[in-house]
């Protein structure tokens, strides 16, 4: 099973370059595709104009920046010798893409944990997934200042899991209502199983 398909996509799409418009954002014919292929990313109105009304394929991008999956030279992106790999080697995409659900700092790793574990058995609210996870949370980490951690800020941890995971197709986007419950996609269960793995296979600082 491919996971992180709409990356593949995007890898795909780049190959041997496209020309980036003025402001440095995708090409207008490609946004189009992403628009017909993926039409749940703009659910509203006539469809995108640019990469910057579809945020989804905007943090693919930054995506395949981030892990170097991509170079620029002057206007023209694509594929670098990593990205090239990458497309061809299901497992070493799986894991950059695992990465990027995983997050960067040690909450959003936290975060990451206790909602797979909470989604794998069965779907979850977003209101009762924060409410389950936020107080591990609050019991592990804290504020820059040294305050105990909000319910918001439990919040914004599951925000960016939420539109990482859908951004990469690994949560079910058959229901589109905001308090639809959330639940892991026949992709996001192998992902999810690819991030529990790296979790518990090294230390969390070096992963």
């Amino acid at each position: 099973m491919d996971t992180a398909e709409p990356l593949r996509w995007l890898l795909e799409q780049i190959g041997d370059g496209v020309t980036l418009t003025q402001a440095g954002y995708l090409p207008r014919e490609l946004v189009a595709a992403a628009f017909d292929r993926y039409p749940h990313w703009y659910p509203i109105g006539k469809g995108p104009r640019s990469e910057a009304d579809l945020f989804q394929l905007a943090a693919l991008h930054e995506l395949a920046r981030t892990h170097r999956l991509v170079t620029k030279r002057h206007r023209t992106l694509k594929l670098s010798a990593a990205g090239r790999v990458q497309l061809t080697d299901h497992q070493l995409r799986q894991h950059t893409a695992a990465l990027s659900w995983l997050g960067t700092t040690a909450a959003e790793r936290q975060f990451a944990e206790c909602a797979l574990g909470a989604l794998w058995p069965e779907p979850r609210l977003r209101r009762d997934l924060r409410d389950v996870i936020h107080p591990v949370l609050a019991a592990c980490f804290s504020r820059g200042d040294g305050a105990a951690m909000e319910v918001e800020d439990t919040e914004r941890l599951l925000w960016r899991f939420w539109h990482t995971g859908r951004e990469l197709g690994y949560l079910d986007e058959r229901e589109r209502v905001i308090d639809a419950p959330i639940s892991l996609s026949a992709t996001g269960r192998p992902a999810a199983l690819a991030v529990l793995r790296l979790l518990a296979e090294g230390p969390r600082d070096h992963i």
